[in-house]
């Protein structure tokens, strides 16, 4: 257990560090908006510190800043906080766009270490871990969506009823994708499994159905901005359905769809690795 906190701690810290890096070059820059947003970033990081270290007083390990690491720390961030910070071409939207993808790839570690740990306690951690991060990519989601209306001065979202069974056709789409462009290590094969798996529980679900603000269609035969479509509508289906099945089965969609848009971005050239979302 201390192993696992240490890394948490650690992760988190440097999260910290980042957004407060980011936050002073912007506001010397003369963006005090941009540096309030990063701070207010730096400051959701800082708790998950605190968060991380008093689970392992609970549990009653060594402080995990003290705790040597047992592996160097996964880098979570697209580019150095000196980069970043300096962009002429940083926004609002930019900048939780990538707090968004910070987000995403510490869940699907924690997802990962959970679904890999060898003991009970080690993976009770790391399940708890990956909700807190799950809750922080909708959390930022939202924000980031609010920026992308901002920054066009009007809510250019369509509003759309969307079905359990379009969800379940957008899997099954997304599936055909992965399948031709397999290159034949089986990765993509194994993602294209999980999305015809995730549409047959879709259509266990029912006939429900939501209204929804998604931004414009994704492109057709681009595999990440068809996941992240999905993402974004498991997510809303999550904070607006009633039933309590349909949000259950709707938030354990979301964890397999955002480990999935992870594992995608990875695997993608670095140009193309943002992908277009489903809100801008």
């Amino acid at each position: 257990m201390a192993d696992l906190f240490a890394v948490a701690h650690a992760m988190e810290a440097d999260a910290v560090a980042y957004y407060t890096r980011v936050a002073a070059d912007v506001r010397a820059q003369g963006s005090d908006a941009l540096a309030r947003l990063f701070e207010r970033l730096a400051t959701i990081e800082a708790g998950h510190v605190d968060l991380i270290t008093s689970w392992s007083a609970e549990a009653g390990g060594t402080p995990p800043a003290q705790t040597p690491l047992p592996w160097p720390v996964p880098g979570m961030f697209d580019a150095p906080a000196e980069e970043v910070g300096q962009s002429r071409l940083l926004t609002p939207y930019r900048a939780l766009a990538a707090a968004v993808r910070q987000e995403e790839r510490s869940f699907a570690f924690w997802t990962y270490v959970a679904a890999t740990a060898p003991r009970d306690d080690v993976r009770a951690a790391a399940e708890r871990m990956a909700h807190e991060e799950l809750d922080h990519v909708a959390l930022l989601r939202r924000e980031r969506r609010t920026a992308f209306h901002r920054a066009r001065g009007a809510q250019t979202a369509s509003l759309r009823t969307l079905r359990m069974a379009d969800l379940a056709g957008r899997e099954r789409a997304l599936a055909d994708l992965l399948d031709s462009a397999d290159a034949g290590d089986g990765r993509l094969g194994t993602l294209a499994a999980e999305a015809r798996a995730n549409a047959a529980r879709l259509d266990r679900a029912g006939e429900g159905e939501l209204v929804l603000a998604l931004e414009g269609e994704a492109d057709a035969q681009d595999p990440i901005a068809a996941a992240e479509v999905l993402v974004e509508a498991y997510l809303a289906t999550a904070d607006l359905a009633t039933d309590a099945a349909l949000v259950a089965t709707a938030q354990s969609l979301a964890a397999t769809a955002i480990t999935r848009l992870a594992a995608l971005r990875a695997a993608a050239p670095p140009d193309t690795r943002g992908g277009p979302g489903a809100d801008g």
